[in-house]
């Protein structure tokens, strides 16, 4: 019984690693559900919805680094820029996004996006067609998932081509 003690207590601390910032899977789904509402939402131009799994205290930092605070703060700057520069855009999204839990109940969610048709930006320039990758944090409160800060960032694929970080 010892030597079987032994045995899961190593198992355990040779799988625990691997786990850790793995997010389960009813998580992972629930989270990936908002994901998917909010660019439904986005391409209905709908922003109660896009805002609706927000906490009501969310930080939200947009491309050019305009930081919002509060739901209906993000919402109302969505819903001015939904009559603009976006009102005939359609978000595309690349991939399933990169989530790692950091803390219990918290995610980080890495999420890459383009957006097609938007109109021109008040300086005249076209809107970067490069995409964008959204970081978002969501926490877990009386088991409901609710994004508490997002930044979103324009890609630079010249910049990217030149990434310190991935050079051999």
């Amino acid at each position: 019984m010892r030597l079987r003690l032994v045995g899961l207590v190593f198992a355990a601390c040779l799988v625990a690693p691997a786990l850790a910032g793995a997010v389960m899977s009813e998580d992972e789904v629930a989270i990936q559900a908002i994901i998917d509402r909010q660019t439904d939402a986005w391409n209905r131009h709908d922003m109660d919805a896009f805002v609706a799994d927000t906490t009501s205290d969310v930080d939200w930092i947009n491309v050019v680094g305009m930081h919002w605070e509060g739901r209906e703060t993000v919402r109302r700057a969505h819903a001015v820029l939904h009559k603009g520069i976006f009102a005939h855009s359609r978000m595309v999204r690349a991939d399933k996004p990169e989530l790692r839990e950091i803390a219990p109940d918290v995610v980080v969610a890495v999420v890459q996006n383009r957006i097609e048709g938007a109109g021109l930006m008040p300086s005249g320039e076209p809107y970067p067609t490069n995409g964008n990758i959204l970081t978002l944090v969501f926490v877990k409160k009386d088991a409901v998932w609710r994004i508490a800060h997002a930044h979103n960032t324009t890609i630079d694929r010249d910049a990217a081509q030149h990434d310190p970080a991935k050079s051999p």
